[in-house]
Order: C-alpha cells, then sequence, then structure tokens
C-alpha cells in the first residue's frame, strides 16, 4: 500500500516470534494461522503482537507477553532478526514490526492456542514457510532457515569451471 505519512493516525510497535525448536538434528519454526472470525482470516504468520501493554511497552518485553497470550509458549528473546514497516486501516496506521528470534525456555512445552489462532504448524523448510506467510515474514524467516543451502542448486555433473550454464542448457534439452 501506498501512503503519505501525513495520512497516519496511529503509529503502533508490533513484535514477532521465530520461535526456532530443535529436535532430532532438525530445526523447525512456528507459524500460526489466525482464526476464521478474525479480520485476516485463515492466514498463516508467525507468533506476534501489538506493545501496547503498558502503552510504550518495550519491544523484548512485549515479544515474551504476546507469545505466552497466543500460544502458551514460554520463550528468551536471543536476537533482534530484522524490522520492518507496513501500513494498515486503509494507510491510516503506521506499524513497525520488531522480530526477534527465540528459543523455547523448555523445549517439551505444547502450544496452546489463544481465541485469536486456529492451527500451528512448525515447519523446517523454508519453502513451506513461503507459501504460507507474507512476504514480509518470509524474508526474516530466509534469515533463519536453510541458511546453509544454496538459493539454486544444480545436479550433480561433470560442467567445466567456466561453462556451467551453457552446458547445463545443454543438458536439459538432451
Amino acid at each position: 500500500m501506498i501512503t503519505d505519512d501525513k495520512n497516519i493516525k496511529t503509529k503502533v510497535n508490533v513484535a514477532s516470534a521465530v520461535i526456532l525448536k530443535h529436535e532430532n538434528g532438525v530445526n523447525s519454526v512456528l507459524l500460526i494461522m489466525r482464526a476464521k472470525e478474525d479480520h485476516w482470516p485463515n492466514q498463516w504468520e508467525l507468533p506476534r503482537g501489538k506493545c501496547d501493554k503498558p502503552h510504550g511497552e518495550d519491544v523484548k518485553h512485549c515479544v515474551v507477553r504476546e507469545i505466552k497470550e497466543e500460544t502458551g509458549l514460554d520463550v528468551i528473546p536471543v536476537e533482534l532478526i530484522d524490522t520492518f514497516v507496513y501500513y494498515a486501516d486503509k494507510g491510516t496506521r503506521k506499524t513497525t514490526s520488531y522480530n526477534f528470534l527465540c528459543q523455547l525456555k523448555d523445549q517439551n512445552q505444547k502450544v496452546k492456542l489463544s481465541k485469536e489462532h486456529q492451527a500451528a504448524k512448525w515447519v523446517t523448510e523454508l519453502g513451506v514457510a513461503e507459501l504460507l506467510l507474507h512476504p514480509d515474514q518470509k524474508k526474516t524467516l530466509a534469515k533463519v532457515l536453510n541458511t546453509d543451502r544454496k538459493i539454486i542448486s544444480y545436479p550433480s555433473n561433470n560442467f567445466t569451471a567456466n561453462n556451467k550454464v551453457e552446458e547445463y542448457l545443454l543438458w536439459i534439452q538432451h
């Protein structure tokens, strides 16, 4: 949405969590789906919430509180991954999202969703998350999942170092 800051009536901070769970040598992160009755029904997202209790709440405190309220999980913020700004309420609300990498205080905790959400899913692959999340959240998650993998992978071959692209194009035509 393109907006002019003169239209902004409200500025809000939001804290979001990429909750990292390590199990059997595999990292996964939690996604939650908004309730059917929500103004964004059935949308998958990272657990998050507004920093408004009290007004001007510290974003680190906010992420711990919101994750507990929405998922029942106790988390520890490890580091700020990134921030992004988005506009809502027909361009009258400017929201800054502070996105934290968080770890579970106890790996055996179970997710207990609030009435604001209807489903939870632990995902291990960025590709799965990309099918479900808003683009800004995808960018945040990409900084955590699959960081050891190349964006593009080629089949094993004996192509020469200087002509990989051309040789690959010839190879796929046969």
